[in-house]
């Protein structure tokens, strides 16, 4: 009965994570293996997502993940469309075997965006090269809840792969979500951009926050929880970059406080002091105080004491 081979796949992970290395490697790859193929498409829907937590169980192995595995979650390079998006309406008509359709499932973008972290820790960022390209295939699906879900892991895979690669493939990631035309995408974005410059560094990191006051000016960040989210996180990026990124969060601040929104002023003008306070540590205030908007915020305050 199907449901009773989709549900071995739930407890899969849990048993897996209780054996010896090499019990682990063989269950791994006689289920998988059985399953993947399977004549139900949710059994093999429900292998393609479990795939991700089972490759994680293999974590530490000096062997790492079983190969089989690690190919299936990535798929064949003939069906790069799948992973991009390009075939999910032409899949619809056409009749596939069992063995095809696991490969050419047009849930197959979303269910790897979703598992990436996992596989790319369990890896580890020295063998990034190996899954990069699977990952911008993926990037570049026009798809909402791909892109979404990408976006919400740019910084815990940065923190994975490094600098480097983080500059040259992540980056361009980021610079689609904030500038993409859903406001959920676009918040991911503003969410992930602390972890995101704290592996990239001061010198990328200054050009990542100056495009998030170039959209902000073009009209871009139109909703004004992603606005807010601006002013949530502000702090922490001056405390990243400095005063390298002073003059940045003057604009960003100025931004908040001149906002229409409510909620965006308010926290614009409870970020004020703490941003205020570190720049002062940091020995000049000058750069910060060039914004008219944030002299009269400060001396009104002071005149209101």
């Amino acid at each position: 009965m199907w449901h009773v081979r989709h549900s071995t796949l739930f407890a899969l992970p849990a048993i897996l994570s209780r054996l010896s290395p090499t019990e682990r490697r063989t269950l791994a790859v006689e289920t998988i293996l059985a399953l993947f193929a399977d004549e139900s498409p949710t059994v093999r829907s429900g292998v393609l997502e479990a795939l991700g937590e089972v490759l994680h169980t293999f974590l530490g192995d000096p062997d790492g993940p079983p190969n089989e595995l690690v190919h299936l979650f990535l798929g064949r390079k003939e069906d790069r469309r799948v992973r991009d998006g390009q075939q999910e309406l032409g899949y619809k008509k056409e009749i596939h075997t069992p063995l095809e359709s696991f490969f050419t499932d047009p849930k197959r973008p979303l269910i790897c965006a979703f598992n990436f972290p996992a596989v790319a820790l369990t890896l580890g960022g020295e063998r990034w090269c190996e899954i990069r390209e699977v990952y911008l295939e993926i990037a570049s699906n026009p798809a909402s809840g791909v892109r979404r879900t990408l976006a919400a892991s740019l910084g815990e895979i940065a923190k994975i792969i490094g600098p480097d690669q983080t500059e040259t493939d992540l980056t361009d990631v980021w610079w689609t979500s904030i500038k993409s035309d859903d406001e959920e995408v676009r918040m991911k974005a503003v969410g992930c951009l602390y972890d995101l410059v704290g592996v990239v560094g001061k010198e990328v990191g200054k050009t990542l926050m100056q495009g998030l006051l170039t959209v902000w000016n073009q009209g871009t960040l139109r909703g004004w929880r992603e606005r807010e989210l601006v002013g949530r996180n502000l702090s922490g990026w001056v405390n990243l970059l400095g005063l390298e990124g002073a003059s940045i969060a003057r604009g960003l601040l100025a931004k908040g406080l001149e906002d229409n929104a409510a909620a965006v002023r308010d926290t614009a003008i409870s970020t004020v002091s703490s941003i205020f306070q570190t720049i002062d540590l940091l020995s000049t205030r000058e750069p910060f105080l060039d914004s008219p908007v944030i002299c009269i915020f400060l001396f009104t305050k002071r005149c209101n004491r």
